[in-house]
């Protein structure tokens, strides 16, 4: 219970605070349109699954329809996960050190990017199937095996990356039924050849979470450890795997089918309510065509290698402390441990200096600690290969569960992508250091390790770290913009302030020039501006990139616009523009049809340089005579 409130305390604060409009808007305008009886991937595109939409519909029907219900929702469905993060971690430690395990986590989660976003919930979801895997292996009770393909199935309700789960869960299984042959049954060349076709095809997925524009550090983060996974299983295939073919392949069908069938029934209850609404073939082009073309639009690489090689040395010299802290009490040459003692608590103390010194430094040291995952993910699947009995199964279900929980950062590999997995390696670290030996004497130093990293890696984010999103810094934003609450209907945000101003015009524009809820168009890739003026989108588009051949010329918009009654257009222009690049034909219709625009950019500025931000088009259209188009 302190833990929580510790992690509440930290997070409150700044619940309200940062946003990227584009996320805010399209989960505000999905769920807004859900209310007024529209269904996802049918009536228009929603981004994800659609049980995000539907739960944030209800939580606009309990609140209000404002963004600052999302987080609400976000920030009570985090307490179950903490809890679950607990349970797991008390499996080897002791109540108050898997309490400071609920403060770390708490502190690099939902605190550094407060949106309600469809990873949040796969995260949450994901230690809840680790834990109950875990409670399966303990208790060899089928109902935990169920529970945790339940929780895999609702995962991918939320977004499609939830499959990720599911192969976690396979892998693990196969892992775990390994474990269970005995040492004096024969090998079994046939249940080897299905496992390594198993590997085969799982290995062929595995080869598409590659980025072909960042490809050594989307390997080393994202595929190298997915095959390690796979490599993994093949291996203890061929040195644990014994007994007859069908009495294995009984039992192997028996465990993937209960998984499985707690998996299916939510996709099951999805399909039926998409065949009974006639849109089965709309969501199929939700789920699988139209993410391919995100894929095409849009990326974002790791940090560079020189990142991933500074994480790899401070990493080694730890492991190198360590082992030398061993020999060193055996031979009483040095105190037991202080070496690695020492070199932690300078590890973490050059981890706030930097951070505190420059906005660069705090950046580098958030990247350092990015780049432990691949690491992680190694020394967990060297335990799971070396180890014996529980620990060693233990080992390989956390590893599989970071590694396919890290794949939610492919193809965005963003800062803000990074806490969506940073509790997960917190837990799989806090595994390996504290199962990796069983003297006494290395037990109680890898614990006081484990103390000062918690001690260090908390305060670093409490006292260096405020948000990935915006107003943040953790980011290469100046470190002089200033916080503005936003003072609209639908939204009371603290954001950056310049870009708050420009909002606030742009949304005064749209309400003083158009009626409530009538239609109007905005675009490209602005969901944003729809929700915050309370207007129509007349569109099933929230990207332009997706359908990019729909309103594609003149005379398609002309139909639009006769047939919606549309008076008003908002082009977002370049400098705010993240996917779709090119707007010219809208630009050049809506200038034909409503003549000169409106230009609203950054106010405060006294040169024409200054960049325009949205362009509006109206009957009642333009700038003031002698008005600099860009100090609006």
């Amino acid at each position: 219970m302190a833990a929580l409130l510790i992690v509440l305390t930290a997070t409150l604060p700044g619940l309200m605070t940062g946003w990227f409009p584009q996320d805010e808007g399209q989960i505000g305008q999905a769920a807004e349109r859900f209310l007024q009886g529209e269904l996802p991937h049918r009536d228009f595109d929603d981004m994800y699954t659609g049980l995000l939409t539907v739960l944030h519909a209800l939580t606009f029907k309990v609140l209000g329809v404002r963004t600052e219900s999302t987080r609400w929702m976000l920030l009570a469905a985090s307490l179950p996960f903490l809890v679950s993060v607990y349970r797991v971690s008390r499996r080897w430690l002791e109540p108050l050190d898997a309490s400071g395990l609920v403060v770390l986590c708490g502190l690099w989660s939902i605190r550094l990017n407060p949106e309600s976003m469809p990873s949040w919930y796969i995260l949450f979801l994901t230690v809840g199937m680790l834990d109950a895997l875990l409670t399966f292996q303990e208790r060899r009770n089928l109902i935990w095996l169920f529970v945790a393909g339940l929780l895999a199935g609702i995962a991918i309700l939320f977004k499609i990356t939830g499959i990720y789960l599911i192969a976690a869960g396979v892998l693990i299984l196969m892992d775990y039924q390994q474990r269970q042959c005995s040492a004096s049954s024969r090998w079994s060349p046939g249940f080897f050849l299905w496992t390594l076709f198993c590997i085969l095809v799982y290995s062929l997925a595995a080869s598409r979470l590659w980025s072909a524009s960042d490809p050594l550090m989307s390997a080393l983060h994202l595929t190298l450890p997915a095959f390690g996974l796979g490599i993994s299983v093949l291996a203890g295939e061929w040195q644990r795997g014994r007994g007859a073919f069908w009495e294995r392949a009984t039992k192997w069908l028996r465990l993937q089918l209960v998984f499985a069938v707690g998996g299916f029934l939510p996709l099951l209850a999805w399909l039926l309510w998409y065949w009974q609404a006639g849109a089965l073939a709309e969501l199929y082009e939700g789920l699988i065509v139209l993410p391919q073309r995100r894929l095409e639009h849009a990326g974002a690489s790791f940090p560079g290698p020189a990142a991933f090689l500074l994480s790899g040395a401070v990493f080694g010299a730890v492991c190198f402390a360590d082992s030398g802290g061993v020999r060193s009490a055996s031979t009483s040459a040095v105190p037991d441990g202080r070496s690695l003692r020492w070199l932690a608590v300078a590890i973490i103390g050059l981890l706030l200096v930097c951070g505190h010194l420059s906005a660069q430094g705090r950046l580098v040291c958030f990247q350092a600690v990015r780049n432990v995952a691949p690491f992680v993910s190694a020394i967990l699947l060297l335990r799971a290969a070396r180890g014996v009995g529980a620990c060693s199964a233990q080992a390989f279900a956390i590893a599989a569960t970071l590694i396919m929980g890290a794949q939610v950062q492919f193809p965005f590999a963003m800062d803000l992508y990074f806490p969506y997995v940073a509790p997960l390696v917190f837990i799989g670290g806090s595994f390996g250091l504290q199962r990796a030996v069983t003297a006494q004497r290395q037990v109680e130093r890898r614990l006081q390790l484990w103390r000062v990293v918690v001690a260090g890696l908390s305060l670093f984010a409490l006292l260096q770290l405020k948000s990935v999103v915006p107003l943040g810094n953790v980011s290469d934003a100046p470190p002089h913009l200033t916080g503005k609450p936003l003072n609209f209907t639908r939204c009371g945000l603290t954001v950056e302030s310049s870009l708050g101003e420009v909002y606030e015009r742009l949304v005064d524009e749209i309400q003083a020039r158009t009626n409530a809820h009538e239609a109007i168009l905005a675009g490209p890739d602005c969901p944003e501006v729809y929700f915050l003026a309370e207007r129509r989108n007349p569109t099933r588009l929230f990207y332009d990139f997706f359908r990019p051949e729909m309103l594609s010329t003149a005379k398609e918009l002309n139909a639009l616009a006769d047939e919606a009654g549309i008076r008003l257009v908002v082009i977002k222009q370049p400098f705010l523009r993240d996917f779709t690049m090119s707007a010219e034909t809208m630009e050049r219709w809506a200038r034909e049809r409503f003549g000169q625009p409106l230009v609203i950019g950054f106010s405060g500025r006294n040169d024409s340089s200054a960049p325009a931000l949205f362009n509006v088009y109206s009957d009642s259209s333009g700038n003031k005579p002698g008005e600099l188009p860009a100090t609006k």
